[in-house]
């Protein structure tokens, strides 16, 4: 039992260093990111071993359990790549559940929905919702990701069902549904066979909107091309 408390005491500041590294976006990871971890070496100015392992260093100089966890020669130190992923993933789910409380409660959100192409060359659906948090003076407008869903097919149906599947996978309610937000592409606006014609014959309340972030994109990109504004 005594093991067990220590071992949760000197994880929790390891958990702490990914939670603030992924809050600041901010990459885990450097140049060397294996093998322990040295407070003392004539190669530290050489060597960045990423933002991960240097937060651990400046948090061990202050926790001195850390300290002698960290340079012990257990094997385990909680500090790997896989830890690391490990950690995070935890943290999604957690996040996730939370997201997914708030959006039921507020009984009304938004879809914000695009595709794009990965570095496999594979698609991959953005999926996001935007509702409403607080009462009274304080309230706050919430846009928050959800999850990054593989698709097969960019036809308007299938974009529809990807979306209200990954919506009802997550637990959301559906039937709060009132916006939805895509860019102008046919397959998603289109009137008759588009992704947000099909959504509103699952949820009628879903009012498409044109993304308002896509249409800036669209005038910035085409008045780059505008000899007299490139001057």
């Amino acid at each position: 039992m005594k093991q067990k408390k220590e071992n949760r005491l000197n994880l929790l500041p390891i958990i702490e260093c990914v939670m603030l590294c992924g809050r600041q976006e901010l990459a885990l990871r450097g140049h060397k990111d294996a093998g322990p971890i040295c407070f003392k070496t004539e190669f530290e100015p050489y060597i960045n071993e990423g933002n991960f392992r240097a937060i651990l260093k400046y948090k061990a100089k202050d926790l001195n359990h850390l300290k002698h966890f960290l340079e012990s020669d257990g094997r385990y130190k909680y500090t790997s790549a896989k830890i690391q992923n490990e950690i995070i993933s935890s943290a999604g789910d957690i996040l996730l559940e939370k997201i997914v409380k708030e959006v039921n409660s507020a009984k009304c959100f938004s879809v914000l929905a695009d595709e794009t192409t990965d570095i496999s060359v594979k698609e991959q659906l953005a999926l996001c919702v935007r509702y409403v948090v607080g009462s009274d003076e304080n309230v706050f407008v919430c846009e928050r990701f959800l999850k990054y869903i593989e698709i097969h097919s960019l036809t308007g149906k299938d974009i529809a069902s990807t979306i209200v599947n990954g919506l009802n996978s997550c637990g959301i309610d559906c039937s709060n549904m009132y916006g939805q937000g895509y860019d102008g592409a046919s397959n998603m606006s289109g009137r008759f066979k588009g992704t947000q014609k099909i959504v509103r014959e699952t949820c009628p309340k879903a009012l498409y909107v044109h993304c308002a972030a896509h249409s800036l994109n669209l005038a910035v990109s085409t008045s780059c091309d505008i000899q007299a504004i490139r001057n």
